[in-house]
């Protein structure tokens, strides 16, 4: 329907001319097709630009970003068991991330070691400063976290590296 709140730009201005068209008398169907034709090359120089964003990207941050709101809801309970299940939410958050940065900026397959993810994100620039560094730090954490090794882990740690997920969300996926 025209108008709805969630409709894109590109697609109101599409339907609106289209509607326009369509008060015509005639070549109603040669426009329809020229019109349609015109959009998809403007949508595709666009996609191309990259004035519009992956749509796959961007729902993956918001999988992620809620991933971290529930475990900072968890870890607002202050006890042990809480914490446990929050290491476990941010360290599965954390290994996510990794991976589809990979996946979405530089091209990896698979399921390599989270290490030469880390190294081929910097390799190709999406890392950039102490990111790689950082992200290597927090291997231990995750593989702490995900092996139920919980006593190795300090809420410190895991408030750290929710901050660095949020920082490489805002940075990458919004």
């Amino acid at each position: 329907m025209a108008g709805e709140v969630n409709e894109s730009p590109q697609m109101k201005t599409f339907r609106d001319t289209a509607d326009g068209i369509h008060s015509a008398k005639e070549g109603v169907e040669h426009r329809l097709q020229l019109h349609a034709r015109a959009t998809i090359k403007n949508v595709k120089g666009e996609l191309q630009a990259g004035l519009v964003k992956n749509v796959r990207a961007l729902i993956a941050g918001e999988n992620i970003a809620e991933l971290l709101a529930l475990a900072k809801d968890v870890l607002s309970e202050n006890s042990d068991s809480s914490k446990n299940v929050g290491v476990v939410l941010v360290a599965a958050a954390f290994e996510d991330l990794v991976r589809r940065m990979g996946a979405e900026f530089a091209g990896v397959m698979g399921r390599p070691e989270l290490q030469q993810v880390i190294g081929t994100l910097k390799q190709s620039d999406i890392l950039k400063g102490g990111e790689p560094t950082t992200a290597l730090g927090y291997l231990k954490f995750r593989n702490d976290s995900l092996h139920a090794d919980w006593n190795k882990v300090e809420r410190s740690q895991v408030y750290s590296c929710i901050s660095f997920i949020e920082q490489l969300l805002l940075k990458h996926f919004s």
